[in-house]
């Protein structure tokens, strides 16, 4: 969150509403890349013999969301992909 901070700073209106919109359209990019750099760890713990429940714990989330994770389906959508609506 500090670019966010250092956006914030920017004296000139125009470019603080610009670095904001570009912050803003890569969005969808870093959801997408942070769900599948998610998704990689949580494989990660369940293939090192972690357990659905254990690795809930360890992120503070509900086993059956760890095991949604791992389908790669998102918290809001029904059977949905990861991507559509998180």
């Amino acid at each position: 969150m500090a670019d966010i901070d250092d956006i914030e700073q920017i004296t000139d209106p125009a470019e603080r509403a610009r670095q904001a919109g570009e912050r803003l359209a890569a969005i969808p990019t870093w959801q997408e890349r942070l769900r599948k750099i998610r998704q990689a760890a949580v494989v990660e713990m369940k293939s090192g013999g972690m357990s659905y429940a254990e690795i809930g714990r360890k992120l503070d989330l509900h086993r059956n969301r760890i095991q949604q994770i791992l389908e790669g389906r998102s918290a809001g959508g029904k059977g949905g992909k990861a991507g559509a609506a998180e």
